[in-house]
């Protein structure tokens, strides 16, 4: 339900959006230093893999 006096406010625009309340979820995002750790590991493992295909090549 929404007042009358809300909606002659908002200039009688009946659309859902204007009154549907937005609930925003807040995200945890890991400390930059372990994403960059994370990404270090992964830069290893795909030099390592390169590393043995070089040689498969040879």
């Amino acid at each position: 339900m929404v007042p009358k006096a809300e909606i002659a406010a908002n200039g009688y625009d009946l659309s859902i959006n204007r009154y549907k309340e937005i609930v925003y979820e807040a995200v945890a995002y890991d400390p930059p230093l372990q994403i960059l750790d994370e990404l270090a590991a992964l830069e290893a493992e795909i030099q390592q893999g390169m590393a043995e295909l070089r040689e498969m090549l040879q």
